[in-house]
C-alpha cells in the first residue's frame, strides 16, 4: 500500500511539473537568431568557403548585405538589364529560416531545396521548380522589399537565384501577414523577364 501510494505521488508530482514546464517558443529570441544566421553567411562568405555564396550590398542601407547563389544562369543576352523602374515577371518561394531543419539535414548545398520542411509564407508555383502551368506574378521593381529591388537589377531574365535577405531591407521589425518581425527571408527567385 505504502509503495502504490509513493509511486502514485510521483506520478501526480511528474505530471504537475510537466504542466509546469513552458515549451520553447517557434519564434523565442527571433531576432537574435535571424542576426545569426545572416552573420554566419557573412563569416562563410568572408572564409570564401562556399565559391557559389555571393552578396550586393544593398544601396538603400548600406549597412545591409544580401546574400545570393545563382542556381541556374541566364541564356540570355547580356545587355538585357533590369533597373528600379523595371517591371518584371517572376516565379518565387520565400520562406522563413529554421535552424531545427538546418540542423538535422544533411549539409544542403540549397536552402531553398529544404522548402517542403520551412515555413513558406509565399509562392507562385508547386513544385521543385516553376513549370509550365504555374503563373508568374509581375510588379515593379520599386515597389517591392529593398532587398528585392537591389537583388532584381543584377538578375538576368532566365536566372534562377537562392536569395537570403536580411530583416532591415526585408519587412523590418514590424510583423507583416505571416511574417513576423526581424525574419531573415530566403526566396526562391526566378525572372522571366523585364520591361
Amino acid at each position: 500500500m505504502k509503495k502504490t501510494t509513493y509511486l502514485l505521488s510521483l506520478l501526480v508530482l511528474a505530471i504537475t511539473a510537466c504542466e509546469e514546464t513552458e515549451e520553447v517558443g517557434k519564434y523565442d529570441n527571433w531576432q537574435a537568431r535571424n542576426e545569426a544566421f545572416i552573420d554566419s553567411l557573412q563569416n562563410i562568405y568572408d572564409a570564401k568557403s562556399d565559391p557559389e555564396l555571393l552578396s550586393v550590398i544593398d544601396q538603400r542601407d548600406k549597412s545591409q548585405r544580401i546574400f545570393y547563389k545563382k542556381l541556374q544562369g541566364s541564356t540570355i543576352k547580356e545587355d538585357e538589364s533590369t533597373f528600379s523602374t523595371s517591371t518584371v515577371n517572376v516565379f518565387y518561394r520565400g520562406m522563413l529560416i529554421n535552424e531545427q531543419v538546418f540542423a538535422t539535414a544533411p549539409t544542403p548545398k540549397y536552402y531553398t531545396s529544404l522548402y517542403k520542411k520551412l515555413d513558406v509564407f509565399d509562392q507562385n508555383f508547386t513544385g521543385d521548380n516553376p513549370s509550365e502551368f504555374d503563373n508568374f506574378t509581375t510588379f515593379k521593381v520599386n515597389e517591392v522589399i529593398s532587398g528585392w529591388t537591389e537583388i532584381l537589377q543584377y538578375m538576368k531574365i532566365g536566372e534562377r537565384w537562392e536569395i537570403y535577405i536580411p530583416w532591415k531591407v526585408a519587412y523590418g521589425s514590424e510583423k507583416y501577414d505571416v511574417i513576423p518581425g526581424y525574419s531573415t527571408l530566403i526566396f526562391y527567385l526566378q525572372l522571366e523577364n523585364s520591361k
